[in-house]
C-alpha cells in the first residue's frame, strides 16, 4: 500500500468504537472497586507529561494516575523552560523524549500535534488536548460519568452548548456520542458554531440525519428556539413526523463549554449561552445531567453546584481513574486486554497538494506538506491527516491504471483507497504522467 501506517496511541475520538468503549467502562469500574490490585501495575515504567499549554485537571490527573499505578513521571509544564523556547521542533522533541519514557502525554496549542509527534517516536503518544481539534481522554471521562449514571446510552438525548467552533472537548464528545448512537442537540453561541464539514463527517460516518427540534428555552441560550439535531436515521421520536419542527421535551444531559478566549474566540451579539438557577426548574431539564469540562466562567453559576444533577466536579474527580485505565490499556495489554481502537490513518505526504489550509495545523508550524487521508463513501473528502482540515482536491488519479478522473465521477469512486492519488488540477496530474480517463 502507498499509505503510511496507522498512528499509534490515542489521538482522537475517531479511534473510539462501541466494543472498546463498553469494555473500557467495565475496566474503569474494576479500578474504582479494587484500586489496590493495580497499584504496582506500572512499576518500573516512566511516563512523560509534556504540556506546552496551561492545564490543571488534565496534567495533574494524568500524573496522579501514573503514580497510583506505580509509574515514575517526568514532566514539562512550561514551554518557556524547555528547548521549545530555543526553537526546537516538535518532531525533535518527540524523538528525544521518546527515548526517555515508555509513554508520552502531549498537550499542545496546535491542531494535530500529537499525531505528528507519534510519527517521530515509537513510544505511544496520548493526546492531552491539541488546539481546537480534540481531547479524547476528557471524552472518556465525560462518557464514563454518563455510563455510571445510565448504564447504557440507548435512546438518550444530549445537548452540547457553548463554543463549538473552538471547544475541543465539545468536538470530541459529539463524535463519541455518535459512536454510541446518541441523539445530539447542538446549541452553539452566536458566531461560535463548528464548520459544516465536521458535522457532515458525523452524518456520513454514522448514517445519521440532520433534523430540527425546538423548545422555548433554546431561545434564551442561542437566540433561536429551534436547534439542529443529529440522530441515527432509524430513530423514530413521537411527533417526529407529525410536526415540521417537533418540540424536544427532555434532555438527558447538557454539556456546557466556556468561551475559548485563548484561541481567539469572541462572543457574538447577545449573551454567551449558559445556565441559571431559574432555568434549572424548567421541565426540559427535570432529569438532565449537567456536565462541564472546567474551568468555568459565567456560563455555569456556582449556585447550582449542590444540585444533584450537577456532575462536573464528579467529572474532575474520576479523571485519574479513567486515565489509569488508558495507561493500562496502552502499556499492559498482557493484563488488560481490550478490543482494539479503530486505526487512524497516518496519511500520505504529498508536496503537490501544498500546505494545509488550516493556519493552526501543526504541519504549517513544522514546515511540512499536508499528509492526506480520504473519508466518506457516497462522497469522498480529502483531509489533512494531522488536523482534519479539508484539502482542496479536484481530480483523483489511479496508481494502478495511471489514469486521472474528475473527483466526483463514477470512475474516481471506483478507485480503491490504496491506489488513490489526489491532484489539485488536471495539469498537475498530466505533468505527473497520468492520462486523462474522463
Amino acid at each position: 500500500m502507498h499509505l503510511l501506517p496507522v498512528m499509534e496511541g490515542l489521538h482522537s475520538s475517531e479511534a473510539l468504537n462501541p466494543p472498546f468503549l463498553q469494555a473500557f467502562f467495565q475496566r474503569v469500574k474494576e479500578l474504582e472497586a479494587r484500586p489496590s490490585e493495580f497499584e504496582d501495575a506500572l512499576h518500573g515504567t516512566v511516563i512523560a507529561t509534556i504540556f506546552s499549554e496551561p492545564s490543571t485537571r488534565t496534567r495533574l490527573s494524568f500524573e496522579a494516575a501514573a503514580h497510583r499505578l506505580g509509574a515514575s513521571v517526568i514532566t514539562m509544564a512550561d514551554s518557556k523552560s524547555s528547548s521549545e523556547s530555543k526553537g526546537e521542533s516538535l518532531v525533535d522533541m518527540a524523538r528525544v523524549v521518546g527515548g526517555y519514557a515508555d509513554l508520552m502525554v502531549l498537550r499542545h496549542p496546535l491542531d494535530g500535534a500529537s499525531r505528528l509527534a507519534s510519527q517521530a517516536t515509537t513510544t505511544p503518544v496520548i493526546n492531552g488536548g491539541d488546539g481546537r481539534l480534540g481531547h479524547p481522554t476528557q471524552t472518556l471521562v465525560d462518557l464514563y460519568i454518563l455510563y455510571r449514571e445510565w448504564g447504557d446510552f440507548a435512546g438518550r438525548t444530549v445537548a452540547v452548548m457553548g463554543d463549538l467552533r473552538n471547544g475541543r472537548t465539545a468536538r470530541s464528545l459529539a463524535w463519541a456520542l455518535a459512536v454510541l448512537g446518541v441523539r445530539i442537540v447542538l446549541l452553539p453561541g452566536v458566531g461560535l458554531d463548528w464548520e459544516a464539514g465536521f458535522e457532515r463527517r458525523i452524518l456520513d460516518r454514522f448514517d445519521y440525519r440532520l433534523r430540527w427540534g425546538k423548545h422555548p428555552l433554546f431561545r434564551d441560550w442561542t437566540g433561536n428556539e429551534e436547534a439542529r439535531v443529529l440522530e441515527p436515521k432509524g430513530l423514530v421520536q413521537k411527533s417526529l413526523f407529525r410536526e415540521e419542527v417537533p418540540e424536544i421535551d427532555r434532555l438527558d444531559a447538557l454539556y456546557l463549554t466556556r468561551l475559548q478566549a485563548e484561541r481567539g474566540a469572541q462572543a457574538g451579539p447577545g449573551s454567551y449561552p449558559g445556565l441559571t438557577s431559574a432555568q434549572m426548574q424548567n421541565p426540559l431539564l427535570a432529569t438532565c445531567k449537567i456536565l462541564h469540562p472546567l474551568p468555568r466562567l459565567d456560563e455555569l453559576p456556582s449556585e447550582i453546584d449542590t444540585d444533584p444533577r450537577a456532575l462536573y466536579f464528579e467529572q474532575a474527580k474520576v479523571g485519574p481513574v479513567v486515565r489509569q485505565a488508558v495507561f493500562l490499556a496502552m502499556l499492559r495489554q498482557d493484563r488488560w486486554s481490550l478490543p482494539h481502537l479503530t486505526p487512524l490513518p497516518a496519511g500520505s505526504p504529498d508536496v503537490q497538494l501544498g500546505l494545509c489550509p488550516n493556519s493552526s495545523c501543526v504541519s504549517r508550524a513544522e514546515g511540512l506538506p499536508a499528509p492526506w487521508r480520504v473519508v466518506g463513501d457516497a462522497r469522498r473528502t480529502f483531509l489533512c491527516a494531522y488536523c482534519d482540515g479539508q484539502l482542496q482536491v479536484e481530480y483523483a488519479g489511479c496508481r494502478s491504471t495511471n489514469k486521472v478522473h474528475a473527483l466526483f465521477s463514477g470512475a474516481a469512486f471506483r478507485i480503491s483507497p490504496e491506489n488513490l492519488q489526489p491532484f489539485l488540477d488536471r495539469d498537475a496530474a498530466e505533468k505527473a504522467g497520468y492520462q486523462w480517463g474522463g
